[in-house]
């Protein structure tokens, strides 16, 4: 049944794609296209001020009782060269100018640590690792063409990813090593999530991708608990004549205990974009929320 599967997806790869989103010939050089166009965007990234607002929420199974969350205000610039999240307001708390600062000073020293580790990554030979949205690697070989749809008036093509190299042991301490538990783990991890791209192929954009899991049967003492649910989305809009941005990052989760549920719901949204200009002196707006903050439903998610 295996081997009947796997070549039924080579077959689906290899087929061409329904004439009317477009031929676009070999998947794996369109997806290097579409990879480059992706970072092109996160270089777009740093021309631009942002707001955001991000809120977190954290429920149990009995009546949704929210058992903690938060919604906080964010400005996105550069600082001495870094792009810095600057956090504006906790809770509708506005933070002062000096806190502000000093998480920014944080934010860079972080930034500053992760380049040391992609030099270090460069002098072994492993090449830097650039930053992007959803900046996990690709590798060819691995998409699959399912289909087209239209997303927000756009057409699109639908592109499936099964990854390989998804979760690894990069972030580990120099000279850690796993243990053979920890390795089959991380390699049956990069076997259940699917990620699932919403791609226009005119312009080779990524217009929504979805990181998704399909399973999780293979975690110890399943037991005690279960990672039932793991999803993330990043979708990007055309903020400004052939110039996209991300638009709003959501994630959800959900672990099944002995003694009920828990559901965890991130939301972000990125809201009114501007040029940040060489030279210019930029004057932050009010704190807390802005006046043009898009208001986002709530969503009553059922797994």
């Amino acid at each position: 049944m295996k081997a009947l599967w796997l070549s039924l997806w080579v077959l689906l790869a290899q087929s061409p794609v329904d004439s009317s989103i477009g031929d676009i010939g070999d998947i794996d050089a369109f997806m290097e296209k579409v990879l480059e166009r992706r970072d092109v965007n996160w270089d777009n990234f740093y021309n631009y001020f942002t707001n955001e607002r991000a809120e977190l929420s954290i429920e149990g199974s009995i009546d949704s009782v929210p058992l903690h969350g938060f919604r906080r205000e964010f400005l996105w610039f550069v600082k001495e060269g870094y792009l810095v999240r600057s956090p504006r307001s906790v809770d509708g708390v506005s933070l002062s100018p000096e806190e502000s600062e000093k998480a920014e000073d944080a934010w860079i020293e972080r930034e500053k640590k992760r380049e040391e580790k992609r030099q270090r990554e460069l002098d072994l030979g492993e090449g830097p690792k650039r930053d992007a949205f959803f900046g996990f690697e690709f590798e060819p070989g691995n998409y699959l063409v399912v289909g087209s749809e239209t997303f927000k008036g756009r057409d699109v093509v639908v592109v499936e990813y099964y990854p390989e190299k998804l979760f690894n042991d990069d972030d580990d301490e120099e000279g850690a090593e796993d243990s053979e538990e920890e390795d089959a783990i991380e390699e049956a991890l990069n076997k259940v999530f699917l990620v699932t791209m919403l791609i226009d192929p005119a312009e080779h954009q990524i217009v929504r991708m979805t990181l998704d899991n399909y399973g999780f049967d293979f975690l110890p003492a399943k037991w005690l608990v279960q990672l039932d649910t793991v999803e993330a989305t990043i979708e990007m809009t055309k903020a400004f004549d052939e110039i996209w941005l991300p638009l709003s990052i959501e994630a959800f989760g959900k672990v099944v205990t002995a003694v009920g549920d828990l559901s965890v719901r991130f939301d972000s949204t990125f809201y009114d974009y501007a040029k940040a200009e060489t030279g210019a002196t930029y004057r932050f707006p009010p704190r807390g929320r802005g006046p043009d903050a898009p208001e986002k439903p709530k969503k009553n998610r059922q797994r």
